[in-house]
């Protein structure tokens, strides 16, 4: 693990240079690797702005999901059939229940090489006693990005904790309550994402990134004439 995330972290370090400087308003453009169990990985781009965070798979026309961070409203628009799923992300996070232990360890590699002069830290959410996920972060660094990460998680979390009744009880595993509902944000609360993982083979691994890009604001408008469907009704 030490080697790949070595290799991971010195190509980091080459390729953050900030893009050419423009009118427009500038943000952060991020590139993951995202895999889900028994699929192959696939590349995914994320777009940050003040106020919006997007992300599809580097086609501009294609399908996109899109965050309104100040509302705390989630919309995945699907251009083929012309819908838009609204997801209302705004309300109060749930709180954990007694006898569900949530523990986050933290362990940090002082021989890992930094990123902006700062150490990952690799965290482990545990909940009674089994791993549920891990993430290698980095404090302090592409703020803007990391906390757009942490807003959409919660948004997400407060949806799943609406049809948490609708979920069949075998589902509802101190490890899927705690990933989706009571500790979703618990690595975006301490640093950005360089890598993370579940133990069933979910992974997201960050590429490149670039800062100071000049961002085009209609990558973040809804298409006009398209159908809302609202995921509560779903």
């Amino acid at each position: 693990m030490r080697s790949a995330l070595s290799a991971l972290l010195g190509f980091l370090l080459v390729v953050s240079a900030a893009a050419a400087a423009g009118a427009g308003e500038q943000g952060v453009v991020l590139w993951y690797a995202e895999q889900e169990a028994g699929i192959e990985a696939y590349k995914v781009r994320y777009i940050v702005s003040r106020d919006f965070l997007r992300s599809d798979e580097g086609n501009d026309e294609g399908e996109f999901v899109l965050l309104d961070r100040a509302e705390r409203q989630i919309y995945s628009v699907v251009p083929q059939n012309r819908t838009i799923l609204h997801i209302d992300g705004k309300g109060q996070l749930a709180q954990v229940p007694p006898g569900l232990a949530i523990e986050v360890k933290r362990s940090a590699d002082e021989k890992a090489p930094k990123v902006a002069g700062v150490a990952p830290v690799t965290l482990e959410l545990v909940a009674s006693n089994e791993l549920c996920y891990s993430a290698v972060v980095v404090p302090g660094h592409l703020e803007q990005a990391r906390a757009a990460f942490q807003e959409f998680a919660q948004a997400l979390s407060v949806q799943q904790s609406r049809t948490l009744a609708a979920t069949p009880q075998e589902y509802q595993t101190p490890c899927f309550l705690s990933r989706y509902l009571y500790a979703t944000d618990f690595h975006l609360r301490q640093g950005i994402p360089l890598v993370d993982w579940s133990p069933q083979g979910q992974r997201r691994e960050l590429l490149n990134y670039q800062t100071g890009v000049d961002l085009d604001g209609q990558l973040f408008e809804l298409p006009e004439g398209f159908v809302m469907i609202e995921a509560s009704e779903r």
